[in-house]
């Protein structure tokens, strides 16, 4: 709001229009609700423990499905025809995706996480929390250079790893916040 303000005062001083446009230009300004993307980064911060606790949810559906999927796939070998080489076609992935999925969420339980918040101009709203592995990130990162042969894309990715790694590394006690606000639109990134 201040800005509108500033900008009306500085067109006043330009002449650009009268006393009694800025007026009725600044009353207009004051009487106007704030807009519906002015998310403050400061009130809405995420509790970044509760956050974290909610590693537990995907996990239990993943150990759930590896197990039903499993116990289904060793029941299929006591099928007949067309039935078992379909049933373990459709089983064994299934069953392979959740494994690693619940150990990929275990292990990754207690590294940082990423916390998204997205807010449209027309005001709806996005919000979503996963485990962040730095670790394997910067794994992936480092094997992706050594398959990388353009030199400046070398660099780029060290640049990308490093960060990652002084981001892992730090003791921060609040979370990382990155607050990006254009044409209405508002994004909140918290990574800790």
């Amino acid at each position: 709001m201040k800005s509108e303000s500033d900008k009306i005062l500085s067109m006043l001083e330009e002449g650009t229009i009268s006393a009694e446009e800025a007026q009725e230009l600044l009353d207009a300004v004051e009487d106007s609700p704030p807009p519906p993307y002015a998310m403050d980064p400061d009130s809405s911060r995420p509790d970044m423990d509760q956050v974290r606790s909610a590693w537990r949810v995907p996990f239990n559906i993943s150990v759930i499905v590896t197990a039903i999927s499993g116990s289904l796939l060793w029941r299929s070998r006591r099928a007949s025809g067309l039935a078992k080489p379909l049933l373990r076609l459709f089983l064994l992935p299934v069953t392979i995706v959740a494994g690693i999925a619940a150990l990929f969420i275990y292990i990754s339980k207690d590294g940082p996480w990423l916390h998204l918040r997205v807010q449209e101009e027309s005001g709806s709203r996005f919000a979503m929390s996963l485990p962040f592995p730095l670790h394997l990130l910067r794994g992936a990162l480092r094997f992706a250079q050594s398959q990388v042969a353009d030199q400046d894309a070398q660099e780029k990715i060290d640049a990308a790893a490093d960060f990652l790694e002084a981001v892992e590394t730090a003791d921060i006690q609040d979370p990382l916040t990155i607050d990006v606000r254009e044409n209405g639109e508002s994004v909140q990134i918290y990574l800790g």
